[in-house]
């Protein structure tokens, strides 16, 4: 399985991460690829000044072997250049990185200018080491690969090691009721939004016709009321042309 950065911020946002986590953990698995990002508050176009400045001959050594950079630049509106510094770019290295204006990303792609801010991204592979307690706690991971190439690491972070997280498991998931599961599931659901979708285009009492046909389905008795008005939204329904 894998999930993109939105993804996992829709799981953080409603507290689910965790849960995830979990659930991959308690069967054999493997990293075969983790992206870790740490954003600052400074000019991406001063930033990518001071990679190419540092690094002219274009190799950066984010471990034992120097990879090659490569560069993708724009024209700002401010008449800077700016754009993403890569390291490693599609190579077969087991860690590589990227650097880029993330201000200017969100502006081209969403128009949503911002604050300043760069993000420093680095990417390890299956043979890097990495496990689910670096997806879970990812700062040591992050300084292990990006420092000193790319940034200091700071005072006080602890250092990373490949056998640190070796079995790791997040806490046990809670014990939910059927209920929960069930409710859960409902509130996850995009067929229900299809279906209701669809049931609003028969007409006023499209979701009432919805609802009998599922209590049906589910073997459940409907009231007279429901009873009544799913039958008038059929009647619509069947005197409409293309319903």
């Amino acid at each position: 399985c894998s999930a993109s950065g939105a993804a996992l911020a829709s799981m953080r946002g409603a507290s689910r991460y965790m849960d995830w986590l979990s659930i991959i953990s308690e069967w054999p698995h493997r990293i075969t690829r983790l992206d870790v990002a740490h954003d600052v508050l400074v000019d991406g176009a001063d930033v990518l000044d001071g990679l190419r400045s540092r690094y002219p001959s274009g190799l950066v050594n984010l471990g034992r072997k120097a990879l090659r950079v490569k560069l993708e630049l724009a024209i700002r509106e401010d008449g800077r250049e700016t754009g993403t510094f890569y390291v490693g770019h599609r190579s077969k290295a087991r860690a590589t990185a990227r650097v880029y204006d993330k201000r200017q990303e969100r502006l081209d792609r969403a128009g949503i200018a911002g604050p300043h801010r760069t993000r420093y991204e680095v990417t390890v592979k299956q043979d890097y080491g990495a496990t689910l307690r670096d997806a879970a706690e990812p700062d040591r991971l992050f300084w292990h690969v990006a420092s000193p190439a790319l940034l200091d690491t700071p005072p006080g972070m602890p250092h990373w090691t490949a056998d640190w997280s070796q079995g790791w498991r997040s806490d046990p998931r809670p014990d939910l009721s059927p209920v929960d599961v069930l409710e859960r599931r409902i509130a996850a659901s995009s067929e229900l939004d299809l279906l209701a979708s669809l049931a609003d285009e028969i007409g006023p009492n499209g979701r009432v016709l919805l609802a009998r046909r599922l209590l049906s389905r589910l073997g459940v008795e409907c009231d007279s009321q429901l009873r009544n008005a799913s039958a008038r939204s059929l009647e619509a329904s069947e005197a409409t042309p293309g319903l």
